[in-house]
Formats: structure tokens, C-alpha cells, sequence
């Protein structure tokens, strides 16, 4: 009986702790989006923003998947290659697992760290990751529109002029 009311106390003063790497996994794309926003905003040169896009793009990805990573060996998260044998990957490997496929690796990590002692987090980062994913498109759109807006000038100002 005592130890079943240390254990609860253990998992009840876990619940009070700040989780610092989870809060920053969630909050990285939701920084992403405003810098992306920001610099669209205030960037002239169109050609300039495709860069800043796909960098913001990359670096939001690589920053969460070493959050991911470093997070997942904190936790213990194991990687199995071969159950029969129990061998598991090891940090390298869930590296690149989170890497490579990102955009499923990274939410269902999320919703399972509450399996090792985390919170689950998948929910406020559906909310980053909409908005992270909708600002890039959103973007890429805009500037898409903006290049054949400039490259078409020319010809309507040719038209215009042979029209008076």
C-alpha cells in the first residue's frame, strides 16, 4: 500500500514540472510562421523570400527533429530493429527517423511520449503545425504570384501603350 501512494506521489510531482524541450517542439513552427510572416511583410525583393522560405522551412524542420531526438533519449524512447533478439537503435538512428519522415514521425511521437513519462503534446502541436504548414503555403502562393506578376509587366505595359 505505501508504495503504491510513493509511486502516485512520484508521477503527481512529475505532472507540476516544466517540460522546457516539449514546450520548445511545440512552439518552434509557431516562431517559424511569424519569422516567415515578418519577413514577408517587409521584404521587397521577391526572389529573396523563396530563399528565406525554404531556409525557415529546413531550419524549423532539422531544430525539431534535435529536439525530437535529444528529448526521445531523455525519455528512453527505444528504437526495436529485431524484437527476437532485442536489439535497438540507438540516438543516431531516431535522428534520422525523425528526419526522413517528419511530417508522421514527429506528431506520433508527440502523442506517444506519454507512454515514457511526458505529456502528451499532439494537440496543441496540430494547432503550430497547421499554421506553420498554412503560412508556407500561403506564402509560397503569394510569391509565386508575385514572380508572374513581374514577369508579365512588360508585355502589359507594351499593350497598354499600343492601345492609345
Amino acid at each position: 500500500m505505501d508504495s503504491k501512494i510513493n509511486s502516485m506521489n512520484i508521477t503527481g510531482s512529475d505532472h507540476g514540472r516544466i517540460d522546457i524541450i516539449g514546450f520548445l517542439m511545440v512552439i518552434i513552427p509557431l516562431i517559424s510562421s511569424i519569422l516567415l510572416w515578418y519577413w514577408f511583410y517587409y521584404l521587397d525583393s521577391v526572389g529573396d523570400m523563396s530563399n528565406y522560405l525554404i531556409i525557415v522551412s529546413v531550419s524549423t524542420v532539422l531544430l525539431t527533429t534535435i529536439l525530437a531526438t535529444l528529448d526521445s533519449h531523455r525519455l528512453g524512447v527505444k528504437v526495436i530493429i529485431y524484437k527476437k533478439k532485442e536489439i535497438y537503435g540507438g540516438s543516431f538512428l531516431k535522428f534520422f527517423i525523425f528526419l526522413l519522415l517528419w511530417i508522421y514521425a514527429y506528431p506520433v511521437y508527440l502523442f506517444r511520449r506519454k507512454n515514457y513519462g511526458g505529456r502528451n503534446l499532439l494537440y496543441p502541436m496540430i494547432f503550430t503545425l497547421l499554421i506553420f504548414i498554412f503560412s508556407g503555403l500561403y506564402i509560397y502562393y503569394a510569391v509565386q504570384m508575385k514572380l508572374e506578376y513581374e514577369k508579365n509587366y512588360p508585355i502589359r505595359v507594351l499593350r497598354y501603350r499600343n492601345i492609345r
